[in-house]
């Protein structure tokens, strides 16, 4: 979940791999001592303050976020969104409005009415600001339009697509799951937006579209 490596705004320290001593460290970063004017900065995968990686783009202003949820939900308490909407209100006094009922299964079923949803980043609520974002937000959920071999597999697996963290070691059908699922989802999502940009563009199936 993380590693100390030399702080590459210091010349005598940047091409350093660790720290002679870990545990003065170790003590610095329990303690929130640690800084950016340390010998050594702590690397870590962002999860422990914020999972999505929405409130560094928020800060940045960013007009048009694409936020990919792939955490460990069950119960579909959306933790990690919620997390990062309250941070980015408190820190930064950004509201973003979403409703993620159309994610939620329903109580009759197992499955979603949607994979993703889209939300407003309000930055014209700050006086320094005027215009608002989008956040296209998607979530590992099921919604029944899945590959067959999609389907069987959640039916073997109940707990598909929210398996636990712990398990570190995914045997061949369990990658290929996942990897098919996300597949699935960024397709479903996004290939209306394409096509409706083709038809705009005057362009064919065949033919590229340049961003």
């Amino acid at each position: 979940l993380g590693w100390w490596l030399g702080n590459p705004a210091l010349d005598s320290h940047w091409t350093r791999t660790s720290p002679w001593q870990g545990l003065a460290y170790l003590l610095r970063e329990l303690a929130g001592a640690s800084d950016d004017r340390s010998g050594y900065v702590y690397l870590s995968d962002g999860g422990h303050f914020e999972n999505l990686g929405i409130y560094e783009l928020v800060k940045r202003r960013c007009r048009f976020i694409v936020a990919c949820d792939a955490e460990e939900d069950r119960e579909f308490g959306f933790e990690g969104l919620g997390n990062a909407i309250r941070k980015c209100r408190a820190d930064m006094g950004v509201e973003i409005e979403i409703d993620v009922d159309q994610i939620r299964p329903r109580k009759e079923e197992k499955q979603s009415r949607w994979h993703c949803v889209v939300g407003k980043i309000h930055y014209e609520h700050r006086k320094d600001d005027s215009k608002p974002g989008i956040l296209v937000y998607l979530k590992s959920s099921l919604t029944g339009d899945e590959p067959g071999d999609l389907l069987e597999y959640s039916l073997r697996r109940p707990e598909f697509p929210h398996q636990t963290t712990l398990d570190q070691f995914f045997d061949e059908s369990q990658f290929e799951s996942y990897r098919r699922l996300g597949y699935h989802i960024g397709r479903t999502t996004f290939d209306v937006a394409i096509q409706d940009a083709r038809k705009d563009s005057g362009l064919s199936e065949d033919q590229p579209l340049n961003p």
